[in-house]
């Protein structure tokens, strides 16, 4: 999908509020939506098959829940790269993310971004950055929230306060201690279908079904809507899909999904993937909490790859209903 949002200048002050928003919006691209969902292995049919979709009650084909992190996470690390001197996502030694989804993407979506930088702390050798990124669509309703905390190797060179920037290119700034764009009045989403879940009994501690998923080098790179380091390692963001991939089989609905929360393991930001040494992980879980007034469930999620975990912790709520 591109790059669509964020032009940041080389610089930017790094005190004080720092909100920006989109000039423009993006359209949701249907390609981009099928390339996602066959990079995290997200099978259901309503991400590739307008037929499928529309059968379930969609317009239009729907995105798996993680694909808002392909603009997300792309807008954060360019405010980042102009905020944070020194920065870039190869000095993150700690990441602490959660996407909070108020209801899935569709092709044809016009999508706008609005970052907020809400805490900046220097400690020694290391930054402490808090980031928050809303999608809006074009009705202005929240589509999905990104939080994230990251600790951030800091070079020397890089401590010295810096001299007062220009605005960002592509961004327009919001004004400090006033609300972030608010919805039109008078103008209401349409009702979108509730998922559609039977998972039969479950209990709090019930194990959720072991997969494996295998990572090749030619399935990353085909993934034209995740990026993929010049040594063929799969970022973060792309370990964040396949956790949704697991959990759309198991759920049987990808759209059931409402929040996920990672903190990935030391130096876990990045799986290497080689040509010839495809990467397999290995997902499993547990239920750790469930409502059945609510019809809300939480599950831990355990992700293995070559004997090592990919996240600290990883946790996911989702509506049974």
């Amino acid at each position: 999908m591109g790059s669509p949002f964020v032009g940041v200048a080389p610089t930017a002050p790094r005190y004080g509020e720092h909100r920006f928003r989109s000039r423009g919006d993006c359209v949701i691209a249907g390609d981009s939506i099928r390339e996602y969902a066959r990079a995290i292995g997200a099978a259901d049919p309503i991400h590739c098959d307008e037929r499928a979709a529309a059968a379930r009650g969609f317009d239009a084909l729907v995105a798996p829940p993680t694909f808002a992190t392909t603009v997300w996470m792309q807008a954060e690390e360019r405010i980042l790269e102009a905020l944070v001197p020194g920065f870039h996502s190869g000095r993150v030694v700690h990441a602490d993310r959660t996407l909070e989804i108020a209801r899935p993407l569709l092709a044809g979506d016009r999508i706008g971004c609005e970052v907020d930088f809400e805490s900046f702390r220097h400690y020694r050798d290391y930054d402490v950055v808090s980031v928050t990124t809303s999608l809006r669509d074009h009705d202005d309703q929240v589509v999905t929230t990104g939080s994230s905390t990251l600790l951030v190797h800091t070079p020397p060179a890089a401590c010295a306060p810096l001299a007062a920037a220009r605005a960002p290119h592509g961004l327009e700034p919001v004004p400090p201690r006033r609300c972030l764009r608010t919805a039109r009045r008078g103008r209401i989403a349409p009702a979108l279908p509730r998922p559609v879940v039977d998972l039969g009994p479950l209990a709090v501690g019930s194990d959720l079904p072991g997969d494996t998923v295998t990572i090749a080098d030619d399935v990353v790179r085909h993934a034209g809507a995740v990026d993929v380091n010049a040594a063929g390692a799969v970022p973060g963001m792309l370990t964040l899909g396949l956790i949704s991939g697991y959990l759309g089989r198991w759920l049987g609905d990808p759209t059931a999904l409402t929040k996920l929360r990672v903190q990935y393991a030391p130096k876990m930001h990045y799986l290497p993937v080689a040509p010839d040494a495809p990467a397999p992980i290995r997902f499993g879980g547990q239920v750790g909490w469930l409502s059945s007034r609510r019809r809300m469930v939480t599950v831990v999620v355990d992700a293995l790859s070559k004997g090592r975990k990919l996240f600290g912790y990883a946790t996911a709520e989702a509506r049974l209903g």
